[in-house]
């Protein structure tokens, strides 16, 4: 089959997760047999080819690359008229014309253009498309902890009616976690779409180091140090700068343990997150990793942390720690339960620095019942495989 995929970031603008899963599940559908072509966008300013004739890329201008540089006043008018890009549409529509697939997946449109469900209808192509966040129910994305009322405010609750409404009912809706599901179906979006759960798929880990340490056992590297990794945004949501403080405490509270803490990622708040780690030579900051070099580095850590103030649908980096065999500790919020529930992990209370502090402390003074968690996580990681997923893309 021609199968198209459409998503807001694509490489090598790639900034999250998201666009990771699509890249995943692009390959995926290649090795299938599958002739796949992607439809994403590019900065106005930057001297990108129309088309990336290789991977048949398809790049549209955006002005989606200068949101967070607009004013706030300014942020609102940009999100109307991304909404109704239809300068988008016809871009969109014409390359769908011309290339004549028989199936187009949608995922992530902000910025892209919400008239493209629209333009996928008028031409009777079927249509797929799989959630990642909650920005058709709130134009920042986002719900942060103890803040929800917001996505419910009279302001959301019109957006999400239009959304809903551009939108109308896919053919399929994907959600890789219940919760997501949910929060669109109680807010009318996709009445007659056939709507599924299905995780994310979970990249294949690297060949093992040669001289991998065998966690529980005793550490072999960095000098016995029990190692802390968070990966991701540097921004206030993602629990970055509510995590630093925590590690402090803890320092504070084992005096005698040897540990650090590293961050990789880049972000709007990696210079507040450096002042608030001050001169603790424990606490590093590695800037942006490769994918896959971020797999191998994650082999040499005892414990990944996803702090999110945020509700989460189903963190990338879970999946692919867990796939290292690297234990997660996370917040109990969002889809993150659900992911957890059904791998390996232990979960805290969001935003609650003393329930934190308590199980990083938890996992460096119990490294058998640690080696457990790795042991069944890797395990339970396999079902979520590439090739399960882009097998049941199509059983439904």
């Amino acid at each position: 089959m021609k199968i198209c995929l459409i998503n807001n970031l694509y490489k090598p603008y790639n900034r999250g997760g998201a666009e990771r899963i699509v890249e995943l599940i692009a390959d995926g559908l290649r090795e299938a047999g599958h002739d796949v072509f992607v439809i994403t966008t590019k900065s106005r300013n930057t001297q990108h080819a129309t088309r990336n004739t290789q991977q048949k890329i398809y790049y549209i201008n955006a002005l989606y690359y200068h949101l967070n540089k607009l004013p706030k006043v300014l942020r609102l008018f940009w999100h109307l008229c991304d909404m109704f890009d239809v300068g988008s549409y016809f871009r969109v529509k014409s390359i769908l014309k011309k290339e004549k697939p028989d199936i187009v997946m949608t995922h992530n449109l902000k910025g892209a253009g919400y008239l493209i469900p629209k333009a996928i209808r008028s031409l009777s192509i079927k249509h797929i498309h799989t959630l990642h966040d909650i920005q058709l129910a709130h134009p920042s994305g986002l719900m942060i902890y103890n803040k929800e009322k917001q996505v419910d405010s009279i302001l959301a609750k019109m957006y999400a009616r239009v959304c809903c409404w551009l939108f109308n009912s896919p053919d399929t809706v994907i959600s890789p976690s219940k919760w997501l599901m949910k929060m669109h179906s109680d807010r009318g979006f996709f009445k007659k779409s056939k709507r599924i759960i299905i995780p994310n798929p979970c990249p294949s880990p690297p060949a093992p180091l040669p001289l991998r340490r065998e966690r529980g056992a005793g550490i072999k590297s960095e000098k016995d140090k029990f190692r802390f990794l968070y990966v991701g945004q540097v921004e206030e949501h993602k629990g970055v700068l509510f995590l630093i403080n925590v590690f402090k405490m803890l320092r504070a509270d084992l005096e005698d343990a040897s540990c650090e803490l590293v961050i990789v990622g880049d972000g709007s708040k990696l210079k507040q997150a450096r002042k608030l780690a001050g001169d603790d030579s424990r606490v590093k900051f590695l800037g942006k990793v490769d994918n896959k070099d971020l797999q191998v580095m994650m082999q040499d850590f005892n414990v990944l942390v996803v702090p999110s103030l945020c509700y989460e649908n189903s963190p990338t980096v879970i999946y692919e720690a867990l796939s290292v065999g690297l234990p997660v500790i996370a917040s109990r919020i969002g889809g993150i339960t659900e992911l957890i529930h059904k791998t390996a992990g232990i979960l805290f209370k969001p935003d609650n620095h003393g329930d934190l502090m308590y199980q990083m402390k938890w996992a460096m003074e119990h490294p058998r019942e640690l080696r457990k968690i790795e042991e069944i996580g890797r395990e339970k990681i396999k079902q979520f495989g590439l090739e399960n997923y882009i097998f049941g893309l199509f059983c439904w």
